[in-house]
């Protein structure tokens, strides 16, 4: 019979806490650390449990002592000290808290917003049409928060405007590194409010792992150059730590910090007035490292992802979502949560630590919220078939449930039978599972098959499929098989074919690589050329890293081509090996690696495997390595060359759980696989001293910078102030225009900002000219100035505002001049001032009214140019800019971007038009702009 903790002595307690932990060694094999188990033990170190096993100890616990455990010892306890800890302080009954009730939406989502061109208008619209209704229901422990529209809208704004009053800049990246909680949608739509890029990152989940965190998202961050990082209190010694190697990085911040600095801002700050940015989010790959890959989703790739998925699950108004996915990765991110935003659905979300602590919990959202879509991994419906006891299930009602997505990894047919099984009686059908097959790379999808029928499995032979790549299927009876899950088609406007090496399409059932293309594509990987030109090709084809093959027109993913192992002639996929290991007692299920290395005295390719094992025990060690050899050779037909067993956690895994094979095979070749754990102030103390190097020349860096700053500052004073007096006692136009040329040139030069001017063949020189020009930055009057080839007016002194009182005395004397007489208004309309100076031979620069980045066929033009032109006879020459924002900035570093660019398009005749073509004439120079621009 269970006791209450209240009702027994601690030193009981501890004995108890002991008893559990010996049982649950001794079942997993572990006999040796169960004999020497203390209550100092280390759960990692010593007793090598993980996540999956402080599930079972969780479940053991609450029922030996009656009592409710809060989460977080599941996850972060690191001795069964900190089991005794938690009994002795948990509830005084079985703390059973009545669940967070979920509200049902009262009304049907309404249409979606099928016109919409970026996340943030489809946000504004619902925050419009239905501002009141629950967009997101927060789920935390046992109990809850509701998000509505306007509540995120209206908080985002101002995250926006603190982003922006802090100096964030259109096109910039901010880092979110937080784990699900209401600040992450806040600060996502916070930055792409302010016109800045979101890149989501995982936060740090438990403090023994913190070195090899802060060096892996270092090189992300890095790649990604970002300007903030917005964070939670608890880690700011984190964010220090990656500061110091991170140049671009002005602030780490949180979200009630900027949300208040958003506030006091007030009406000087409006998001409202900002154009989002084109990349919609960076989604940096779970296996990025040492050259980190930020695949660039824009605004369109992922509304056409999202409107591509909706078609797939013939998304109802009735529906509801739920997920437990991290926000960090993409199926969280896009496939749940921005999917229910575009459909205004609600989701019901809750954190991963919460369902890993209690897989229950995501059954029970499900049924309390009426949920009828849910993606997730195949590994969540396998815990949940075999760790759930039965207790935590009466009651659930899983018959609403109506699309489960498996999808993230690759699908087992035993994982969908098991679950399957399992929760048939509380109402799950066979027929909700969708098996689909996507990746970052094509946002998050791209093939479906078709919902509400039973997942198709092609059982093939495996002794043709790993000798000729042919999927053969086969014989009813036929023990050596293979078997696949049909993941369906692409979506709507996507392509997929399989090609050989050669790049030639192959027959069906045969396996090739995976190419594909379509509009969710992206167009590559951030500030990454090589990596993006190693897999795309000059007709929009981009290749997934995957093998496959198609049979009955459908796809069947087979692995990735990076980690196939070919032996003896044969490809050999690693998931089998693993899968045949995992089978043998002492070996921890989801910790095993299987690839090949080259044996350098045959020529050869070796299979390894290696895997992690609890035992200690030299007899036992050669059990566990003796069976699985037998266990490998029975199923594949071919043993490994080579077993290698290491402690628990030696094998690195990605974010999302996944093995990293080729890290584990460099580990394996370097010697370095069983290195063991260190605590977490060691290694605290290991970064700092590693970061030693760089926070001095980081150090050093900021004050050469500043050094030059101000030695920058200096001579363009000087030269602004003796240039800008010496152009004034020069008569006419042309000739101060060239001697400002040469000043402004020099000023960029002695700042160290690089400008190329593209198209300069298209210059007109036939005559005077009405340039035209987007705005990019604040100096683009004295960057054009500089750069462009022939020398100019400018149109309009208001052009000058944004420049510094130095800059716009060098200029002042480049703006058209008054016209003489008795014009109205004095010094003549803007109209007639440019009419003077180009009937004068000069040419004239028209500079884009409003706030600078505002994309150029959204420009601002007055018609006063065109009709200048029109009457003169004088072309129109549009010029984009590019990257302008960053040139002469205070306290920015050089070096952190791309050169800016000045591109030069074909002149443009206005003959013959009359005052009503002109607004046309307008459109034509827009689109000019944004193909030169977008290029």
């Amino acid at each position: 019979m269970a006791t209450t903790p209240k009702q027994l002595e601690p030193t009981s307690i501890e004995g108890q806490i002991l008893e559990i932990f010996r049982e649950v060694l001794n079942e997993l094999g572990s006999h040796q650390a169960a004999k020497t188990v203390s209550l100092n033990s280390s759960m990692e170190r010593d007793l090598g449990l993980g996540s999956l096993e402080r599930v079972e100890l969780l479940v053991r616990c609450e029922a030996r002592f009656n009592t409710r455990l809060p989460d977080e010892v599941a996850q972060l306890a690191e001795t069964p000290a900190d089991w005794v800890r938690a009994v002795l302080e948990g509830h005084k009954d079985n703390g059973h808290k009545p669940r967070y009730r979920i509200q049902q939406p009262e009304r049907e989502a309404p249409p979606p917003p099928d016109t919409a061109k970026t996340l943030v208008e489809v946000l504004r619209r619902h925050a419009e049409v239905e501002p009141d209704r629950v967009h997101v229901h927060l789920l935390e422990d046992d109990s809850g928060q509701d998000i509505t529209y306007r509540q995120l809208f209206e908080t985002a704004s101002n995250v926006a405007a603190g982003l922006m009053a802090s100096g964030l800049k259109r096109n910039e990246t901010v880092a979110i590194m937080l784990p699900t909680c209401a600040d992450f949608f806040y600060s996502f739509f916070g930055v792409g409010l302010a016109g800045g890029v979101p890149v989501p990152i995982y936060p740090p989940a438990r403090p023994d792992k913190i070195e090899e965190y802060v060096r892996r998202q270092v090189a992300i961050l890095r790649n990604a150059e970002v300007r903030f990082l917005v964070s939670f209190d608890r880690i700011k010694s984190i964010s220090k730590i990656m500061q110091v190697s991170i140049p671009s990085l002005i602030e780490a911040t949180t979200v009630d910090a900027l949300r208040q600095r958003g506030i006091d801002a007030g009406a000087r700050v409006s998001p409202a007035s900002v154009e989002p940015s084109e990349i919609g989010t960076l989604q940096y790959t779970s296996g990025s490292t040492g050259d980190p890959k930020g695949v660039v989703l824009s605004q369109a790739n992922l509304l056409a992802n999202i409107r591509g998925i909706g078609w797939a699950v013939k998304v109802r108004p009735t529906d509801i979502g739920v997920s437990w996915l991290p926000l960090y990765h993409d199926m969280g991110l896009i496939g749940s949560w921005l999917f229910c935003l575009y459909y205004a659905i609600p989701i019901t979300i809750l954190s991963p630590l919460s369902f890993l602590s209690r897989p229950e919990r995501w059954l029970w959202a499900l049924h309390d919220s009426g949920g009828t879509l849910c993606p997730a991994p195949n590994f969540s419906y396998e815990l949940c078939a075999r760790k759930i006891p039965e207790k935590a299930l009466e009651g659930l009602d899983l018959s609403r449930w109506r699309v489960a997505i498996n999808a993230g990894e690759p699908v087992l047919p035993d994982t969908l039978a098991h679950f399957a099984h399992r929760f048939q009686r509380y109402g799950f059908k066979a027929e909700s599972y969708v098996p689909c097959y996507g990746l970052a790379e094509s946002s998050v999808a791209l093939t479906f098959p078709p919902i509400d029928r039973l997942p198709v499995i092609d059982t093939i032979r495996r002794d043709i499929f790993e000798s000729e790549g042919k999927a053969i299927p086969a014989a009813e009876g036929d023990q050596n098989v293979m078997r696949f899950i049909a993941n369906g088609r692409p979506l709507p406007d996507h392509e997929i074919k399989i090609v050989d090496d050669q790049n030639q399409v192959v027959p069906e059932r045969r396996q090739g690589r995976l190419f594909f293309r379509g509009p969710s594509k992206t167009s590559g990987y951030y500030r990454n050329l090589k990596a993006t030109a190693a897999i795309t090709t000059e007709d929009g084809w981009m290749d997934s890293g995957d093998l496959a093959y198609w049979a009955n027109g459908e796809i069947h993913v087979t692995g990735r081509i990076k980690d196939c192992i070919i032996k003896s002639g044969r490809n050999i996929i690693p998931q089998e090996v693993e899968m045949a290991t995992a089978d043998v007692p002492g070996v921890r299920r989801g910790c095993i690696a299987a690839f090949g290395t080259v044996d350098r005295e045959t020529g050869t390719e070796r299979l390894v495997v290696v895997a992690e094992t609890r035992t200690t025990d030299r007899k036992e060690l050669e059990r566990i390595s003796a069976e699985i050899i037998r266990n490998v050779d029975t199923v594949l037909g071919i043993p490994p060359d080579r077993v290698e067993l290491v402690a628990p956690h030696s094998i690195p895994k990605t974010s999302s759980g996944k093995i990293r094979r080729n890290e584990t095979r460099l580990l394996f070749l370097s010697g370095r696989l069983d290195t063991g754990k260190r605590a977490p102030w060691v290694q605290i103390i290991r970064l700092w001293l590693g970061n030693s190097g760089s926070w001095i020349s980081l150090r050093l860096g900021h004050f050469g910078s500043w050094a030059r700053r101000e030695y920058s500052s200096a001579l363009m004073w000087a030269t602004a102030a003796s240039v800008g007096a010496l152009v004034r006692l020069i008569p006419g136009k042309k000739a101060p225009a060239h001697v400002i040329r040469l000043a402004a040139r020099s000023i960029l030069w002695w700042t160290g900002n690089g400008v190329r001017v593209e198209g300069a063949e298209h210059v007109w020189r036939k005559g005077p000219v009405v340039l035209v020009a987007n705005r990019a930055g604040r100096v683009d009057p004295l960057v054009l100035a500089a750069m462009v080839p022939s020398p100019f007016i400018i149109a309009d002194a208001t052009a000058l505002a944004l420049l510094s009182p130095e800059e716009r005395f060098l200029l002042k004397p480049l703006v058209a001049s008054p016209v003489n007489g008795n014009a109205m208004p004095p010094g003549g309309t803007l109209r007639a001032r440019i009419h003077q100076e180009l009937k004068a031979g000069h040419s004239v620069l028209v500079l884009a009214d409003g706030p600078v980045g505002v994309p150029p066929h959204l420009s601002r033009f007055r018609l006063d140019a065109f009709h200048a032109a029109v009457e003169t006879g004088a072309p129109m020459q549009p010029i984009g800019l590019l990257g302008t924002s960053q040139i002469l900035e205070p306290g920015r570093l050089t070096g952190l971007r791309d050169e800016a660019k000045i591109l030069m398009g074909q002149p443009i005749r206005l003959a013959e038009l009359d005052h009503t073509g002109l607004p046309g004439a307008r459109e034509r120079i827009r689109e000019a702009l944004a193909r030169l621009v977008n290029t």
